[in-house]
């Protein structure tokens, strides 16, 4: 990483024209924009099947799941709005604008990992019910035009 940085120094005093792959690109910019990397579960998460179907005793279950462990930073619609959510870096998420766009491994893994202050929920919320709260999430985009 020091060399890299220590390359591109030099050739932007220099004014030469730089020429780097994309993962230098993601360290230099994870570093300079205010905004951070999405975050993508690994391919082999993300393409989980969801074992629990989604029907209304599960988005029912997730329901409350989520609003036992999620709601404070998530908000009482999935917005994002939680009222932890104005102290966090980065902000929780719109789940409402993700719902249908991500598939369940994604998501699923996304609960039981965590990043940043969104902790890892896989010690304290089963994995059954994990996908339940995957289900619940989904559903959300559902009822976007409602909201």
């Amino acid at each position: 990483m020091k060399r890299t940085t220590v390359i591109v120094t030099i050739a932007m005093l220099l004014g030469l024209p730089i020429l780097y792959t994309s993962s230098a690109h993601e360290k230099v910019q994870s570093k300079t924009s205010p905004r951070p990397a999405h975050w993508s579960a690994p391919p082999e998460a993300a393409k989980r099947a969801n074992p629990v179907p989604a029907d209304k005793t599960s988005i029912s279950r997730g329901e409350n799941l989520f609003s036992t462990y999620c709601i404070s930073c998530h908000g009482p619609g999935g917005k994002g709005d939680g009222p932890a959510a104005a102290g966090l870096n980065p902000k929780p998420p719109n789940l409402v604008k993700m719902a249908g766009h991500h598939p369940d491994g994604d998501i699923a893994w996304k609960i039981a990992k965590g990043r940043g202050p969104m902790p890892g929920w896989k010690k304290i919320i089963s994995e059954e019910d994990i996908w339940h709260l995957t289900n619940f999430i989904q559903n959300l985009g559902e009822h976007s035009s409602a909201q």
